[in-house]
């Protein structure tokens, strides 16, 4: 049984939230959005917030020709929407506006990832044909990429590329259906190169006692089913590291707090900053929820550190900054306008002012506007990222303004004293904001600092003190001499 979050509202923020709402002209349409927007605080709780991106319109066959068919794969490069629509074994090029441009057919059977490099180079998981294609800016067919020649893949077993990304350097990365050992990379000739960022599989020293000498024949064949993560999507951001999704996780999994989501170097290693207050795995629930885990398909993410990640179980976005704080997390399935039904894909345009959901069974598009709100805050990453302290606390002033319950913006205004020197205020922002970890870090400059400029007159005072009850004790001595050698001339 699926479960939606109840979400619990704190008065102030409540009353601050719908006042931002009425006062922006922008936002007048929000009070009938059919879904939420909120964010998780310290405690867990999902509490409202102003909303971040309103939907705008939707983007369907009678826009550009012809009916899209479980569409798979959505991406945004200078204006235009790449779509690989599965079922017409097609890429379909359309502008942000939903108008027809261009479509690419070559011979495609069941494409389901496409990719597009500065160059406009297109690359295409072409799913039915086993194999990845190239064609260039006038999509014209450049080369194939087939099955990689390795004894690790089993010859009985189908390759089925499902998405492709590239990097700067031209490496080649692709998921493929069945293959649990990571990603698939090739260089930039084609060359089959290895897997990357493939995760061992771990058994406690528990399960292992357990498993070889009190568990049942049954137990024994049900802990063998365990296997290495796969990969449902992937995405590369301006410094080739690689964002993917993953798909397999256990309930057991999600209780232990597994998260859902790496960012892997180009060694494979993954680096995906973890300083939130809980995992990233979506909605929270405890053990006694009866729901529908969030089930992670696809992500994206900015110049600036934050990233979106696209729920195919619950229809929503969620949005998390470089440390893996929630921003914000929106949308929902349904038959309502702005609601999804099997949503497979999302992109953001150049400066996020708008995103977008492609939607497999709908056959649609959504797109969504981003709100005063959201500009704030998501300039507000982007100024701190940028290192523009004065434009980065005014746009959390903003937001504190509009928001007066969001956390990251206490966060960010503590990194802002923090960055400027001034730890204690920074301590109050932290505190403010629930980080104890950035508080912990401000409180060791904070006690460094006063170490540095109290400790001269601590030790000063200290010396006077020491000489001064020298000076007491030898002058106590020498009086007793006197003392003493006066009673013998007597």
């Amino acid at each position: 049984m699926k479960r939606k979050p109840k979400v619990r509202i704190k008065a102030l923020g409540l009353v601050l939230a719908a006042a931002a709402l009425l006062s922006q002209g922008e936002e007048t349409y929000a009070t009938v959005m059919p879904y939420d927007t909120y964010s998780y605080d310290w405690w867990g709780e999902d509490v409202l917030q102003p909303h971040a991106y309103l939907y705008v319109e939707s983007f369907t066959g009678a826009d550009f020709g012809m009916d899209l068919k479980t569409p798979q794969d959505l991406f945004f490069k200078d204006g235009l929407l790449y779509i690989a629509d599965t079922g017409n074994d097609r890429i379909l090029i359309i502008t942000e506006q939903g108008e027809y441009v261009d479509e690419i057919t070559g011979g495609l059977s069941g494409p389901q990832g496409v990719f597009v490099t500065e160059e406009n180079r297109i690359y295409v998981a072409d799913s039915g044909n086993g194999r990845i294609v190239e064609f260039d800016r006038d999509k014209n067919l450049i080369r194939e990429i087939g099955r990689p020649q390795t004894d690790l893949v089993d010859a009985s077993q189908n390759y089925v590329p499902t998405k492709v990304v590239v990097d700067g350097a031209g490496r080649i990365y692709a998921i493929a259906y069945g293959i649990n050992m990571g990603l698939v990379e090739f260089n930039e000739f084609g060359e089959f190169q290895g897997f990357m960022g493939a995760t061992q599989v771990t058994v406690s020293p528990f399960a292992y006692i357990w498993k070889n000498y009190f568990s049942t024949d049954a137990q024994k064949q049900r802990m063998e089913t365990i296997i290495p993560t796969e990969y449902s999507n992937i995405f590369v951001d301006q410094t080739d590291f690689v964002y993917a999704t993953i798909s397999n996780l256990s309930d057991e999994d999600h209780m232990n707090g597994a998260d859902s989501i790496r960012r892997l170097n180009p060694t494979g290693t993954d680096v995906l900053r973890r300083l939130g207050n809980y995992s990233i795995i979506g909605d929270l629930y405890s053990a006694s929820d009866e729901a529908s885990w969030s089930s992670f398909t696809d992500v994206s993410a900015t110049d600036y550190g934050c990233y979106f990640i696209l729920d195919n179980a619950g229809g929503k976005v969620f949005c998390y900054d470089y440390d893996g704080n929630s921003l914000f997390i929106f949308g929902g399935t349904g038959s309502r306008s702005g609601l999804t039904r099997n949503p497979s894909s999302l992109a953001l345009n150049g400066d996020q002012s708008r995103l977008y959901i492609l939607d497999a069974q709908l056959g649609s598009v959504l797109a969504y506007g981003v709100t005063e709100y959201g500009g704030n805050l998501l300039g507000a990453m982007r100024a701190h990222f940028t290192g523009n302290t004065q434009e980065s606390d005014r746009l959390w002033q903003e937001v504190l303004r509009q928001n007066a319950n969001s956390e990251v913006a206490y966060i960010g205004m503590g990194k802002i004293a923090m960055r400027e020197g001034d730890y204690e205020q920074a301590m109050k922002y932290f505190r403010l904001g629930n980080s104890r970890k950035y508080y912990t870090r401000a409180f060791e400059f904070y006690r460094k600092e006063k170490m540095q400029t109290s400790f001269p007159g601590y030790m000063g005072a200290a010396i006077l003190l020491t000489a001064a009850w020298l000076l007491f004790r030898a002058a106590k001595k020498i009086k007793r001499w006197a003392g003493e050698a006066k009673c013998r001339d007597i």
